[in-house]
């Protein structure tokens, strides 16, 4: 089996963002991942939409916490990783299909 990448995504209120951001993660052309979503206390539709992609798919794993930052949300999905590697992520960025990829 391959290098497991764990990429993880804090997310505070970024629902308007996050179904494409998730998407770029399921089109990466490395498959052995894992995304650690961190809703960070989020009031929006964030939960829902990550959930969709929970059922979807197991790779995609949904952490929920009170508000506390973008940091202590970032140090939970690090504390959670099973991965080799850690790639990092903004609910509101996209990686590039290749991107785990090309890193390893």
């Amino acid at each position: 089996m391959s290098v497991l990448v764990s990429i993880i995504i804090p997310c505070y209120n970024q629902a308007k963002y996050l179904n494409e951001t998730l998407e770029s993660v399921c089109k990466q052309t490395h498959t052995n991942w894992e995304c650690i979503i961190v809703d960070d206390g989020s009031s929006d539709d964030s939960a829902t939409i990550i959930s969709g992609f929970t059922k979807k798919d197991p790779r995609f794993i949904y952490i929920y916490k009170e508000n506390g930052g973008v940091s202590s949300a970032r140090n939970l999905g690090i504390e959670k990783a099973k991965g080799n590697y850690l790639q990092f992520l903004d609910a509101d960025d996209l990686l590039n299909d290749f991107k785990i990829e090309a890193s390893l």
